[in-house]
């Protein structure tokens, strides 16, 4: 984790450069488990990382906020040969630290070889590598999602040959997905955006974006997907787009690149820029998708195992309009990004979350189990946990168009509240149940030094204690008056507390205690002094009101000090009162 490192602010500071050295790869993995962040990996005669075996699954490579940049190395930037379940994550692979140089390994920037199944690879630039950005070979059921493979940020760059690359029996992988956040950015790559082949099926090709792709956007050869067969659109005008496909297909349909006729004009046009919709084909293959449309119109198709087509032919609405996703210079490029007050809280805790995503201009913030569970506010804070657990939080960041998007995930421990302590006692010495930690109160003030689980009382008052787990998590007592042994009290007959009906106050009779000063105290059960108050007794029999104001039903307690002698009372009030 080269992200503890001094000056680290998301850009590597640790940088493992193999110039000169005798041949090899910069990090070599056969171990479960293993995570790597933030470093710069650079100049390797082999590949920057290399992840092989059958024991080095569930590996991480990067993670919001703290992915690698494996740049120039002479074979693949990572590889991954027989390792599953693992995830690569916001690494930048082929370009320099911010995205703008092309700073290419010389073969495929991600590799998956040899039944390297089940792996994830999510919002990672990869660009400028000089083969393919990332090709999975006799590999299934990997995910590809909200991934830039192509373009920089401020030029139409890509990939010296595919920009994804599914050969040799792979099958079941996913590229983009239901959501923006999901689409890939497939542009600027000198041969095909995708291509299938090798007798590959069932590999799902969903909502992602291909502009300027030398050779088009997807190709299927030599039986990739099952050779599904492309769409047809037979009408497209503003209000409706229909065709017919193989039955029972879903049609993805986008706007076409040569909706700006002026860019990538020596690149196939029938390339899907902008995704616009999504409907599917009844068993005679006829489909219609109604709305607003404008531009030239292409579409695919995908059968119920998931293969999907590459692009049909485009056709015009007979309106012109813009695009989104253009290789004309710059490609809308979102980083979600943010951090949070904390990652651990306990029972009862709040945070605070801030955004430090790039070029957002609108936020949606989902808080599982979190009170409130979502938020638009740019930097959210005092979402409350009641609930023990491990939860995510997402942040999906929008363009200022609300299309383009990008999508960054945290997860905050909250760890369980202890049980309220009871406090037991022997004599004048207090106990607390067990745990790690201690800390006693008189009258709701901290004692000094009182942080054993048994306190030795010296004084009357109420006592009340709050203990600490093993993870840092408190919980405090019930405030208990304590007598001390020795110091007698008045006698129980002499002194009645009785509440007054519908309202807050109370009565209090002080029998025989005539010419004698009495100070008397309310405190809640948590030994909080709600009122104090000093009388003269004037008679053999005092009737006193106390005026307890607004308080909640529940129970109190009432002291009595009078010229050497106290007595608690407890008053009880009811919520019929």
């Amino acid at each position: 984790n080269a992200t503890t490192a001094p000056g680290y602010s998301g850009v590597p500071v640790i940088i493992l450069d193999g110039t000169g050295g005798n041949g090899g790869n910069g990090i070599e993995i056969t171990a479960a488990n293993c995570e790597i962040y933030g470093l710069e990996i650079a100049h390797f005669s082999g590949r920057g990382i290399y992840i092989h075996g059958s024991t080095a699954g569930n590996f991480v490579i990067g993670a919001a906020g703290k992915g690698n940049v494996i740049r120039e190395n002479e074979y693949y930037g990572i590889s991954v040969d027989g390792a599953d379940y693992g995830i690569i994550a916001y690494n930048k692979v082929g370009t320099d630290a911010t995205g703008t140089i092309c700073a290419g390994n010389s073969y495929d920037g991600i590799d998956f070889i040899n039944a390297a199944d089940h792996n994830q690879v999510l919002l990672n630039h990869v660009s400028c590598n000089g083969y393919n950005g990332i090709q999975i070979g006799g590999s299934g059921y990997n995910v590809l999602k909200g991934n830039i493979i192509g373009p920089l940020n401020n030029e139409c760059q890509g990939n010296q040959y595919r920009g994804i690359d599914i050969e040799d029996g792979s099958q079941n992988n996913t590229v983009g997905g239901t959501s923006p956040a999901d689409f890939n950015k497939i542009a600027g790559n000198l041969y095909y955006g995708i291509e299938v082949k090798n007798s590959s099926p069932n590999n799902l090709l969903s909502g992602n974006s291909y502009v300027c792709n030398n050779y088009g956007a997807i190709a299927l050869n030599y039986d990739g997907n099952n050779s599904m067969v492309a769409p047809s659109i037979t009408s497209a005008n503003t209000s409706t787009i229909s065709g017919t496909s193989s039955p029972n297909a879903t049609i993805e349909v986008f706007k076409s690149q040569n909706t700006n006729p002026t860019q990538c004009t020596n690149t196939p046009s029938n390339q899907g820029a902008d995704f616009i919709g999504i409907t599917s084909a009844d068993a005679g293959g006829n489909w219609i998708l109604s709305g607003s449309f404008a531009g030239y119109i292409v579409a695919t198709a995908t059968d119920a195992n998931g293969n999907t087509s590459s692009f049909g032919t485009s056709i015009y609405t007979g309106t012109t309009d813009t695009l989104i996703n253009e290789c004309s210079g710059y490609i809308p490029f979102i980083t979600a990004y943010f951090n949070s007050s904390a990652s651990t809280v306990c029972e009862k805790q709040c945070l605070n979350f801030t955004d430090q995503s790039q070029n957002a201009a609108a936020w949606k913030w989902n808080f599982e189990s979190g009170v409130p569970e979502s938020s638009t506010q740019q930097n959210p804070d005092n979402i409350c946990y009641f609930t023990p657990g491990v939860f995510p939080v997402q942040l999906t960041v929008y363009d200022a168009n609300g299309i383009d998007s990008s999508v960054a995930i945290l997860y905050i421990t909250v760890n369980a509240t202890p049980s309220i302590p009871l406090i037991s006692q022997q004599g004048d010495t207090l106990f607390s149940p067990a745990s790690t930690g201690y800390q006693w109160f008189l009258n709701t003030i901290i004692i000094p030094g009182a942080t054993d689980q048994q306190y030795v009382v010296t004084q009357n008052g109420f006592y009340s204690v709050e203990i600490t787990d093993s993870v840092g998590c408190t919980a405090i007592s019930v405030a208990t008056y304590i007598n001390i042994t020795g110091i007698p009290g008045l006698e129980n007959s002499w002194v009645e507390i009785n509440p007054i009906q519908q309202s807050s106050d109370a009565w209090l009779t002080i029998h025989g205690m005539n010419g004698k000063t009495c100070e008397f105290s309310v405190y809640d059960l948590y030994g909080r002094a709600l009122s104090k108050e000093k009388i003269i007794i004037t008679s053999h029999l005092l009737n006193h009101k106390i005026n307890l104001g607004n308080v909640p039903y529940g129970t109190y307690y009432i002291k009595l000090i009078a010229e050497g002698y106290s007595f608690t009372k407890i008053l009880v009030l009811h919520p019929s009162r």
